[in-house]
């Protein structure tokens, strides 16, 4: 059953479905539904990874640049299949899954990126990730200071991230490296569960996460365009609930753009987001090691991670990237405002 309710959107002042029944179906999971990593973990073959290093090694001479690259550049018959099966558990399974057995240790970085460009195109299409247009990025500390920072964005930190989304549909992280004294532990929970608890227990609150949040845009925007944006953090289209809940702490700090503060039950309703999802019966860990890709569907999970210490000559590496598979579910153009990518205003 949906319900349509008077709650603004960032398109217009329409009345905007609302469900208001539990989702069901393998993404509203919880901790109880897996036995462990080997549930999500799919380890690659010696075929497949042989196919890789073949492609790789075709290209590496060529110097061309990573968006000139087509699926026609890397023939890999067997991974492809493996990779097939990625995109239906991550548009129609639990969300998530973990690839691991990629060989970064003896590849080199540029090759590590060319093998994860590949697999990116057998998956779906990459977009851009921030204003340098870069469509692979590294996750580590920048020594650009925390989320307090009103320009630092949370990839570039070693702080820990509470529970958010991405933009994109999907997004990747590759470990080159762990981080050496410990730390950043990945955390997962599904905004399915979390919605479902929201409808039984707090069914009150559920028009601010339709109506949404205003967020910083952190120095990203263009010099034409203002410097937040609003964005629901639920939405209902085509009899599928979808989720984007951005960072909280880059909720915080566009009230310096507005001038707007945000209300008590707003800041309740941040609160309680971060507090069902993280319930030890709604949420998944898992540590990544070198040569894992974690892939996280954001329509249907929010992620957070732990902080993290580096020590000298071991520095923890992620390589990020977002992309929407072919199998993407039909969403607005005002739901998940940089879902295609964010614009480039500025060289990388």
């Amino acid at each position: 059953m949906t319900l349509s309710v008077p709650v603004p959107s960032a398109a217009d002042a329409a009345p905007v479905a609302m469900l208001t029944e539990p989702v069901t179906g393998p993404s509203a999971w919880l901790a109880r539904d897996f036995t462990g990593e080997d549930d999500w973990v799919t380890v690659l073959t010696a075929e497949e990874v042989r196919e890789l290093d073949e492609a790789v090694a075709a290209l590496c001479d060529h110097e061309r640049p990573l968006g000139e690259l087509t699926l026609a550049d890397f023939p890999l018959p067997t991974l492809t299949k493996t990779l097939e099966q990625a995109v239906q558990d991550l548009e129609f399974g639990c969300g998530f899954t973990v690839l691991r057995g990629l060989p970064v240790e003896r590849w080199s970085l540029e090759e590590a990126r060319l093998a994860y460009w590949g697999i990116a195109l057998h998956l779906g299409t990459p977009v851009s990730q921030n204003a340098s247009g870069e469509l692979i990025a590294h996750v580590r500390d920048y020594g650009e200071g925390g989320l307090d920072q009103p320009t630092t964005r949370a990839y570039r930190t070693r702080n820990a991230l509470p529970f958010h989304t991405d933009s994109s549909d999907i997004v990747g992280l590759l470990c080159l490296r762990s981080a050496g004294q410990g730390g950043g532990v990945s955390t997962l929970a599904s905004s399915m569960t979390v919605y479902n608890h929201l409808l039984a227990h707090h069914r009150e609150l559920l028009g601010l996460f339709y109506r949404g949040f205003v967020y910083d845009r952190r120095t990203e925007e263009g010099s034409q365009e203002l410097p937040y944006y609003r964005n629901a953090v639920y939405g209902w289209f085509d009899g599928q609930l979808s989720c984007r809940f951005y960072m909280t702490h880059y909720i915080e700090s566009a009230v310096a753009h507005t001038g707007i503060p945000l209300s008590d039950i707003e800041r309740y309703a941040l609160r309680l987001f971060q507090d069902i999802a993280a319930r030890d019966e709604h949420r998944v860990e898992m540590t990544l090691r070198p040569g894992d890709l974690q892939l996280l569907n954001n329509n249907v999970l929010v992620h957070g991670r732990s902080a993290y210490e580096d020590e000298p000559g071991r520095r923890r590496d992620l390589l990020r990237l977002w992309l929407n598979t072919r199998s993407a579910r039909r969403i607005p153009d005002h739901f998940a405002r940089f879902r295609h990518g964010m614009p480039t205003t500025r060289r990388a």
